[in-house]
């Protein structure tokens, strides 16, 4: 019988993510047992399995990061990693890495900094080599993660993107600089400089050249990185409960359950991924805003959980947010304009 991730999702959380959330916002810090226990039961590996459906994707994914955002963030760049390298025609790169990557034996994160217009990392041949330079601006859970999968921007003839798997502890030449978030800052996300970096065209993912401009390159990220604002919106749900206000917790619900639906239709199509994810935003803010409210004189203490469900709302408007998903959310956010959700 196939597992159900998503109650395994949920098992994990009420036994340890739920129980660390409060105290990682405080603190800045992850505990270690939270990574352990996500590779013992399986998360690293867990889009593998035979017969995964996107829905499961997206309630296993959405319910970790509704338990803790910090983890869940730090997770989610694993799978995007994982996920590229399992379809990888360098055999021997994936024989060597996908099995203690799925193991989470071998954590890594992820920049598209090379897919991005205009680009800000870039690679240039020397022998089979590609050296990098360059800037990533944002590389999420440095110092937790022992690889990064890099999209980069191949200079030559003709320009190319380059898929890289990079070994953090074998190469030279990169800084980075740790930034400070509003939410999920125990992420230990950086600024990565990158300086003459040397990557063996052993480590390479796949490659590709550019024909031109393609608005939707990285369609299939934003789509998948919906569920960081779905599931910030499910732990808003549940704290709306816990607050006891019946009907208000009906009409959230309802509106979470339109959303979830779309999800799974949107895949593929960039107009109905850039307004769900939008939609899902802006939802984001009107439920935190209601916790808030709900709460009382109590959200304003910083360390609330109703502030920190506010701050991680404000956080889901921004992360992961792509140009076509944020004309789409300023649209919405202009007076008198409502979501589609």
């Amino acid at each position: 019988m196939a597992k159900d991730w998503a109650e395994e999702a949920r098992s994990l959380v009420e036994d340890v993510l739920g129980k660390h959330a409060a105290e990682v916002d405080r603190t800045g810090r992850i505990p270690g047992e939270n990574f352990d226990e996500l590779a013992r039961r399986g998360f690293y590996g867990f889009l593998l399995e035979e017969g995964i459906t996107p829905h499961a994707v997206i309630d296993t994914a959405s319910t970790l990061i509704a338990g803790c955002l910090s983890t869940g963030f730090v997770w989610a760049q694993h799978t995007g990693t994982l996920r590229r390298l399992a379809v990888s025609g360098n055999t021997a790169l994936r024989d060597r890495y996908l099995a203690p990557m799925a193991a989470g034996e071998f954590r890594c994160g992820v920049t598209y900094a090379g897919t991005y217009s205009p680009p800000t990392l870039f690679a240039e041949r020397d022998g089979d080599d590609f050296v990098l330079s360059g800037r990533a601006p944002f590389v999420t859970g440095w110092g937790h993660i022992h690889g990064l999968g890099a999209s980069v921007r191949v200079r030559g003839d003709q320009e190319s993107l380059a898929s890289l798997l990079i070994p953090l502890e074998e190469v030279d030449g990169l800084h980075p600089r740790r930034l400070s978030l509003i939410a999920a800052d125990a992420s230990a996300t950086v600024e990565l400089t990158v300086d003459g970096t040397r990557v063996p065209a052993d480590y390479l993912i796949d490659i590709k050249p550019i024909t031109g401009p393609d608005p939707n390159r990285l369609l299939l990220a934003d789509w998948t990185n919906g569920v960081l604002a779905l599931g910030i919106l499910a732990r808003n749900l549940t704290e709306l409960r816990a607050l006891g206000d019946d009907a208000l917790v009906a009409a959230h619900e309802t509106r979470y359950e339109l959303l979830r639906d779309r999800f799974v239709p949107a895949l593929g199509n960039a107009d109905l991924t850039y307004s769900l994810r939008a939609d899902i935003s802006h939802a984001n803010l009107a439920a935190a805003a209601a916790v808030m409210v709900a709460t009382g004189s109590r959200s304003l203490d910083p360390h609330s959980t109703a502030a920190r469900l506010y701050r991680q709302a404000a956080f889901g408007l921004v992360c992961t947010t792509t140009h076509p998903i944020k004309q789409q959310l300023l649209a919405e956010l202009e007076p008198g304009q409502s979501a589609h959700g």
